[in-house]
């Protein structure tokens, strides 16, 4: 198991791709904490990781207030005695046209796609470079932050796009630390989130026209990658994103 013991935080975990990722990390060996406002769909998340073998926690934390972000990983300290692994995964995406986006709608999307990534970052490393860990930090960005959606979300693109250079200039700031900061982008991934934001036939035919893997992804395409930034083989591997599309931003 190459994350054997380790602990992990995954935001956004009840469903779709940080579910995924959870436990893909629990079955390789980490101490999961499933850290979501959906508190029943997170237990359930955390109950199957338990009956299958491993170890997991479900905590209620709404990103966009700080003192909860903070709570999340002094109950993770508090749980598991330190934190080894913070994914920031939790996103949202609101579809409408440019000219109609709200002021409120612009606050949500960078709140909880850039903001909340910025402070549970921060507060995840302060807890890491007080216990002297070697630490992984991944963030979930997305192709929308290398070039244009086709849906017409442009907030949503921006704070995808600031994630990517979070990565970059925080990996840079923790690197004398021990600390590694990374990302994955992925494509279009067939998500309660992505069938909510696209009709989900049209989803489909991008898939099979658009995409050179001739298929949309699939959450668990993206757990390896995921796995890879979390462990010690990828010691050398520091503000990078990496691009999990099928191929998409190839062509």
């Amino acid at each position: 198991m190459k994350l054997y013991q380790r602990v992990a935080i995954v935001t956004g975990s009840a469903q779709g791709i940080g579910r995924a990722i959870a436990e893909g990390l629990a079955r390789e060996g980490a101490k999961v904490v499933i850290a979501d406002q959906q508190i029943e769909a997170a237990r359930e998340v955390a109950s199957n990781i338990e009956d299958e073998g491993g170890t997991a926690w479900a905590t209620n934390v709404n990103l966009m207030r700080l003192p909860e972000i903070s709570n999340m990983v002094d109950g993770t300290i508090d749980r598991f005695g330190q934190i080894d692994i913070l994914v920031n995964n939790a996103g949202i995406v609101i579809v409408k046209p440019f000219v109609e986006m709200t002021e409120a709608d612009w606050d949500l999307q960078i709140g909880v796609n850039l903001k909340a990534a910025f402070f549970a970052t921060q507060e995840a490393a302060k807890a890491m470079i007080r216990d002297k860990l070697q630490g992984r930090i991944v963030n979930v960005a997305s192709t929308s932050g290398f070039t244009a959606s086709t849906i017409p979300s442009v907030p949503y693109d921006i704070s995808k796009a600031g994630v990517r250079m979070l990565t970059m200039s925080s990996a840079v700031q923790l690197a004398k630390h021990g600390i590694n900061v990374n990302a994955i982008a992925p494509g279009t991934i067939d998500t309660e989130l992505s069938r909510g934001a696209v009709d989900p036939q049209e989803l489909v035919r991008f898939g099979e026209e658009r995409i050179p893997k001739g298929r949309l992804g699939k959450t668990e395409d993206l757990v390896g990658a995921v796995v890879f930034l979390c462990s010690q083989d990828s010691d050398y591997v520091l503000g990078h994103t990496l691009v999990v599309d099928g191929g998409w931003l190839s062509i």
